[in-house]
């Protein structure tokens, strides 16, 4: 399949690479050129600007930030959408907000094209690996067309009828309960070692009660207190999540103590220059407040 595919970040990278070793014809554009350069060498086309990316494909993958970089890109009279082919598909693996989806799902529509919200679950070792998992709504004839693309990076994927905003909503809700069990173990771990208790000891425990190895992974790295992010999830990035969690409740009046909680963690975090340290360094926070 031809396909584009825009922003080529920690997560991005992954899932382009994975769809070019697969056979698919591929142009990639990223705001820094540098980042898409050695993609090149593996075959794909380097596009100077979003417009010319998608021009002529059947499928356009774009992996951005948030909210606000897909606005940028993708708006009323943009030159992307008036470049995309009638009938061609967008797929948005980015986390945005239940709100932005509606606003893509819209303006595709009126341009006589199609779109699908398609987050992903995974940190960028898992998308070079192929082991995502990605939650898919929108466009019931696009979602058909790209299910088996999406097999080249996701090891699994999960199709939703309804609006495309409910894949978004689904992953809010994933995401903060994986918040939520960071804050957990952190607040256990912390009180283990002021008792006395080997990190290792409670971090064993920890791990044999999570299953998915993704959780396993994240009991680990705090139990060893690694806070390095080349692998992982900045801070930065799960300080935006956390946002659209905070939002997302605020819209249907459901209070998210925990959330504003991890929130206020986070903050603290990246006042300190943790910014880019992996999000599960807020339990340095918790630390911190215990006098560790």
């Amino acid at each position: 399949m031809k396909i584009a595919y825009l922003g080529l970040g920690r997560m991005g990278s992954g899932m382009a690479t994975r769809l070019l070793t697969h056979g698919n014809a591929l142009t990639v554009w990223n705001r820094s050129v540098v980042k898409a350069q050695p993609f090149a060498e593996l075959g794909a086309t380097i596009a100077n600007d979003p417009a010319q990316a998608v021009r002529d494909v059947e499928l356009v993958i774009s992996c951005l930030f948030d909210d606000h970089s897909l606005d940028e890109v993708f708006h009323a009279g943009s030159d992307v959408l008036k470049a995309m082919r009638q009938g061609a598909i967008h797929l948005c693996v980015t986390t945005i907000s239940p709100e932005c989806a509606e606003r893509l799902e819209a303006l595709h529509k009126a341009h006589g094209l199609r779109y699908v919200a398609g987050p992903v679950l995974g940190r960028p070792d898992a998308s070079a690996a192929g082991r995502l998992v990605q939650i898919l709504a929108g466009d019931a004839s696009a979602i058909a067309e790209v299910t088996p693309v999406c097999a080249a990076y996701a090891e699994r994927v999960v199709p939703l009828e309804g609006a495309a905003s409910v894949a978004n909503s689904v992953k809010l809700c994933l995401n903060f309960f994986i918040a939520g069990l960071m804050e957990l173990i952190s607040e256990g771990l912390t009180l283990g070692e002021k008792s006395g208790v080997p990190r290792e000891v409670l971090g064993g425990f920890y791990e044999g009660f999570v299953a998915p190895p993704g959780f396993k992974g994240y009991a680990r790295r705090l139990t060893a207190r690694e806070k390095e992010s080349e692998v992982g999830f900045a801070m930065v990035a799960g300080r935006k999540d956390l946002q659209l969690m905070q939002d997302a409740a605020k819209n249907v009046e459901c209070p998210l103590e925990l959330a504003d909680l991890i929130a206020s963690r986070m903050d603290a975090a990246i006042a300190q220059g943790l910014g880019e340290m992996d999000w599960s360094a807020t339990q340095e926070i918790i630390r911190q407040n215990a006098k560790l």
